[in-house]
């Protein structure tokens, strides 16, 4: 992703030679996964300038509208997509309702009565029957059950019910990650027996199995709060959880990925955070696009 973000800023240069052209062609086709990132960082930056979505299509305009022009454009769409975060939405609960969040939202819902729902940034939440009975289809989710029904939620690779009690749930790409608060979760993979998950425990989920995790860490439950509290992480694990709450691409080099941190971060104003990292730690925060940020030795 750094790679491709970096031809990205090379090819969006006011004069382009042949030579660099043909550079970033050998590279696209020497691997897969750069041709994977080239197009993520297409979409990126489509989402926010409404530039064409193929390299040769972003060359071609480079007469047409000028490349510093270009990124202009990049960082007005930019600012318009963070005035339109917290924008409410009035959520009707009834059959087939979908709940979702936006990148860098945190919202709050009631499902039934004694049942509600934190949903994470850039989450998506659909009712499935019942007010109790629901799917996570993308991101993460805290319930917390105080009320009668019994909580039956769908994963993608099995179910999970919560009686009374609190309990997390945050998709992977190798299953569901769920860590229970209070109470315990009835865990029902798809291929295999189910398991109960204790109360201050966590577990990773998969269609044929379901793994441990260890214990809770009780500071995670912050970010309802908006809050991210990080007690000796990496700065590459604490930049990787910020990357979740903004809009573009947020990157730390592998110099300083290694740093240990402690802290507690703002969630609703990563700048904020990225300020206060740069205040602490021997780094300095750059911005190599409008939508592209990355963590440098200073």
């Amino acid at each position: 992703m750094e790679e491709a973000a970096q031809w990205f800023a090379e090819l969006a240069a006011d004069e382009v030679d042949p030579a660099t052209e043909r550079a970033w062609q050998r590279w696209l086709q020497a691997d897969t996964r750069h041709a994977v990132a080239w197009a993520r960082v297409e979409e990126i930056s489509a989402r926010f300038s409404a530039l064409p979505a193929s390299g040769r299509a972003v060359l071609a305009r480079r007469d047409a509208l000028g490349r510093r022009r270009a990124l202009k454009v990049l960082s007005l769409a930019l600012g318009g997509l963070a005035l339109g975060w917290n924008r409410a939405d009035d959520w009707r609960l009834g059959q087939g309702a979908e709940l979702s969040t936006a990148v860098g939202e945190i919202r709050a819902f009631e499902l039934a009565e004694g049942l509600s729902v934190w949903l994470d940034t850039d989450s998506q939440l659909a009712r499935m029957g019942s007010s109790a009975q629901w799917r996570l289809l993308r991101g993460g989710a805290a319930f917390e059950n105080h009320g009668a029904a019994i909580l039956q939620l769908e994963t993608g690779v099995g179910q999970l019910r919560l009686g009374l009690g609190c309990c997390e749930v945050r998709r992977r790409d190798e299953g569901v990650e769920i860590a229970s608060y209070t109470g315990s979760v009835e865990l029902f993979p798809q291929q295999t027996r189910s398991r109960t998950l204790a109360q201050g425990q966590r577990a990773l989920m998969t269609a044929t199995a379901v793994r441990p995790l260890g214990r809770v860490d009780p500071g995670r439950q912050l970010w309802r709060q908006g809050r991210l509290v990080v007690d000796d992480w990496s700065l590459g694990a604490l930049v990787a959880e910020l990357a979740r709450y903004r809009p573009g691409l947020l990157t730390c080099t592998a110099m300083v990925a290694q740093l240990r941190v402690v802290g507690s971060y703002p969630l609703d104003d990563t700048d904020r955070a990225l300020a206060a990292l740069a205040d602490s730690l021997p780094v300095r925060v750059e911005r190599r696009l409008p939508w592209w940020v990355q963590i440098v030795p200073a």
